[in-house]
């Protein structure tokens, strides 16, 4: 999957660097981009959520996130310096596509709201300075994160249906929902359907 936004543009978000950024802070809570230090966090929450995020081999981290081969990004939430969710974006293909969030993992406690809306400030910050039009994901129908979506103001722009074999070639092993969110500072553009999938994820 190329992308056109090339790393430099990334700024404060790129996690190839090795340098912590602050992108949002509330109380004690924080967002700020990754770096490989918290590769071992991330693999820790991923496995524990892999039910609902799929597995996304270490090569991709790796490479792609912290190699600097790719322009993807992750932004880490920690609370009281602990952290406690992650979020993998990809970050679209020029200014009025759709970012895909690509995985967000939490933990799942009485504050997880709180960490989602950190996440998603820090998210559309991203897309307002990169003049992203909204946001995109994939979210199986049978899970409980499909209300935290709701809730984060995303709506089903359509559904894929079960046995549907993707560019791939895998098979949806339930209905899968497509969650969208447009944010209203850049035009909606034409998005081509091959924008809407995800990274290759193994099983």
């Amino acid at each position: 999957m190329s992308e056109i936004v090339s790393r430099s543009t990334l700024g404060d978000f790129d996690c190839a660097t090795g340098l912590l950024n602050i992108l949002w802070s509330k109380g004690d809570l924080i967002v700020r981009n990754a770096s490989y230090r918290d590769a071992a966090i991330i693999d820790k929450l991923q496995r524990d959520n892999s039910y609902a995020v799929g597995f996304i081999q270490q090569t991709i981290w790796d490479k792609y996130v912290f190699g600097g081969e790719r322009n993807f990004f992750v932004l880490i939430v920690e609370a009281n310096n602990d952290p406690v969710g992650y979020t993998l974006i990809t970050p679209g293909r020029g200014m009025g596509s759709y970012l895909r969030i690509q995985q967000i993992a939490v933990r799942d406690d009485a504050r997880r709201l709180h960490y989602g809306n950190a996440l998603m400030s820090v998210i559309e910050r991203f897309a307002r300075e990169q003049q992203r039009a909204g946001a995109r994901l994939r979210c199986r129908a049978d899970l409980d994160s499909n209300s935290f979506w709701n809730a984060m103001g995303f709506t089903v722009e359509r559904v894929v249906t079960k046995g549907s074999v993707n560019h791939v070639g895998f098979k949806a092993s339930n209905d899968i929902n497509m969650w969208m969110r447009e944010f209203s500072h850049v035009p909606r553009l034409f998005v081509p359907e091959r924008d809407l999938e995800p990274v290759r994820r193994g099983r």
